[in-house]
């Protein structure tokens, strides 16, 4: 990361910043900003910047510039931890979801005008409870929780009014937001992922099978210097944060180590 002088996340808190100021002056200016937010019939006639410049606009109040520090330290915490390129596929992804389940709802005959960043935070702070579980927020009450509980309260602002397709936004985000997470830290790939799917079994073949001999790996001389990064991001970021083969490295060395003893 040192040869990026400013985060993507001091970029992206900046830019929803600026959205705030132009959603108060761009109004008073009599300039119309509506055509900023995604509505679906306006976005097939050609107005395509709407699913990136809709999660800028917002409603100034007195938790907006509370978002902007929350959008910040979320993307901080997560640009550190999966780096730039990672940071901005999760960006991509949140961006293109909500217009996403929105046209899906527009074939039931549903539709509405949708802006702000509010889906967007909740997103970003889903990632980083998702990577760091059991950090405790000032000491006290784990991100996981955390993440839980501020998904149960913004879904019951959404039931009294029958906003089933808000909900479904904000449900369908933070699955993405979960799941992206996950993927990355299965260590899958995209490619292995798609080459498993098998639609069609091919038909069984008869073919002769050389049995050989199992080779031993080679193990290294000092099983320590092996598992030591692994022992000490433990200690940073707890045993949560491990790869899937970190945690085969793991159990590789305990289990050399208790065949020695």
């Amino acid at each position: 990361m040192g040869k990026y002088p400013v985060r993507l996340a001091t970029i992206l808190a900046g830019a929803h910043l600026l959205g705030i100021f132009a959603s108060v002056i761009f109004p008073n200016a009599g300039v119309n900003i509506s055509p900023l937010a995604f509505y679906l019939p306006t976005f097939l006639r050609g107005a395509l910047w709407q699913p990136l410049t809709c999660t800028f606009l917002n409603e100034v109040n007195f938790f907006s510039f509370f978002n902007v520090l929350f959008i910040y330290w979320s993307g901080s915490e997560v640009e550190k931890y999966l780096g730039r390129r990672r940071l901005l596929q999760l960006i991509g992804l949140l961006l293109l979801i909500p217009p996403l389940v929105i046209s899906i709802w527009s074939i039931f005959g549903v539709q509405w005008i949708y802006g702000g960043p509010y889906e967007f935070s909740i997103g970003l702070f889903i990632a980083f409870a998702t990577l760091y579980p059991n950090v405790q927020w000032f000491g006290w009450v784990p991100l996981k929780w955390l993440a839980f509980v501020g998904i149960f309260f913004g879904s019951l602002q959404h039931l009294p009014r029958h906003e089933w397709g808000s909900l479904s936004v904000l449900w369908v985000v933070c699955a993405a937001s979960f799941g992206f997470i996950r993927w990355l830290q299965s260590g899958v790939s995209l490619a292995e992922l798609v080459g498993n799917v098998q639609l069609f079994k091919p038909k069984p073949k008869f073919h002769i099978v050389q049995r050989e001999v199992p080779r031993r790996s080679a193990e290294p001389e000092n099983i320590h210097e092996s598992i030591d990064p692994v022992l000490e991001k433990i200690s940073k970021y707890g045993i949560n944060s491990l790869t899937a083969s970190e945690r085969r490295a793991l159990d590789r060395a305990r289990n050399r180590l208790l065949k020695k003893q």
